[in-house]
């Protein structure tokens, strides 16, 4: 009998990382739209969003350390009040500045969160069904991708300051509900297992060294891919709507709920398939359909297309995203999960701060469709790095 994965708890982790991160995309999908009423440079787009991903990614490197001390409900539940207060105080910033504050204290609310959230589900999932409930746990994320972009552009527009505090609002009060929901979990639910229940992973990792700032060297390789695979793509995420907008588009919004229709359809297959077949069958069909949506959304020449291409782009992240994630934790000993963890999302956001903030730039210099033309050819290098460092057939070898 297989062991259960879907229990109270999980369930509750997987509704709180919905909630926290469909606010993370009302202002990921929208930001770019509300620089544009407070200037017409790119760069302020630019610099708004990653502002949230440095705070992220800073905290990141001790979040890792914090949820060993302290546990993964109390940092939840840190991080889930940050974000609700973060959310609420973007009403009341005047200044580019005050705003930039704000949106690296958001970022950090969602770093701690992230990192706490995952540490916990790593311990919940039975370990012989890792990839499967990874990937599962991940699909609150995913609803969010879906419903965030969605539900923000259809209330703010390019003309009204009003209706952006309107949607701050609205993610602060669904933040609200994320601590609630942390607070009706099991104190002792999310801790890890005792050393004697380690899994077998797990206890063959125990002795791995570790490298600057805590980090497991066994999580550098997978890292470097997130970083590179979030950067490929940060230019969609953060700056679709404005390229729509260019286009003459007007659905924009619903690109992104194609895209998640893609992440929620690969992530409730892709771990079944590598827990069965390996990683590589997962891996290198993610690699392809990145490249190949990338350049479609260069050379879309209708909304059509750009759906489509968005699907594809979902299948890709939803694919390689929570083996990446698999890759790590299991590289290091169940102690040291917490840090993993951290290290795989603050890889994560790195790609995404910097690939939004340099995208901002090069926008201006060579348009939209260049930005999308490199992302293609930074997914196609990630591939080329893992079929010479992670692929099974080189793990074999070794």
């Amino acid at each position: 009998m297989k062991e259960k994965i879907w229990t109270r708890d999980f369930t509750f982790l997987m509704i709180g990382l919905l909630l926290i991160s469909c606010a993370n995309y009302f202002f990921a999908s929208s930001i770019a739209v509300y620089a544009k009423l407070i200037s017409s440079s790119g760069v302020y787009a630019g610099l708004l969003t990653s502002s949230f991903y440095f705070g992220s990614v800073a905290m990141r490197l001790v979040n890792g350390t914090l949820v060993q001390k302290y546990g993964a409900r109390r940092l939840m539940l840190i991080g889930a009040v940050l974000c609700f207060s973060a959310c609420l105080a973007h009403n009341f910033a005047g200044t580019i500045l005050v705003l930039v504050i704000f949106r690296i204290i958001h970022g950090i609310g969602y770093s701690v969160f992230s990192t706490a959230s995952g540490t916990a589900a790593s311990y919940i999932v039975p370990p012989k069904r890792i990839a499967e409930g990874m990937g599962y746990y991940t699909i609150g994320n995913v609803l969010a991708m879906a419903l965030g972009p969605a539900i923000a552009l259809s209330i703010v527009s390019e003309e009204s300051r009003v209706q952006f505090h309107q949607l701050f609002c609205i993610a602060a009060v669904i933040c609200g509900v994320a601590v609630v929901l942390v607070l009706l979990m099991k104190p002792n639910g999310t801790a890890r297992p005792a050393i004697g229940e380690k899994s077998g992973a797990a206890s063959d990792a125990a002795d791995l060294p570790r490298t600057f700032l805590g980090f497991e060297k066994g999580v550098l390789l997978p890292t470097l891919i997130s970083f590179m695979m979030s950067f490929s793509y940060a230019p969609v995420i953060v700056y679709l709507t404005a390229y729509g907008l260019t286009k003459g588009w007007k659905n924009v919004g619903f690109a992104f709920t194609m895209y998640a229709a893609g992440l929620l359809s690969s992530r409730l297959i892709a771990g079944k398939i590598s827990d069965r077949r390996g990683a590589d069958y997962v891996m290198y069909p993610a690699y392809i359909m990145g490249i190949t949506a990338l350049v479609m959304i260069a050379l879309c020449p209708n909304e059509p297309c750009l759906y489509a291409a968005m699907v594809i782009l979902g299948l890709c992240v939803g694919g390689y995203n929570p083996q990446i994630n698999v890759f790590c934790i299991s590289r290091c000993s169940e102690e040291r999960r917490g840090t993993a963890t951290a290290a795989f999302n603050g890889a994560c956001d790195l790609g995404l701060a910097l690939g939004s903030t340099i995208s901002g730039i090069l926008i201006s210099i060579i348009g939209y469709r260049g930005v999308y033309f490199i992302g293609a050819a930074v997914c196609f290098t990630a591939m080329l790095i893992y079929s010479r460092t992670l692929s099974e057939r080189v793990q074999q070898k070794s």
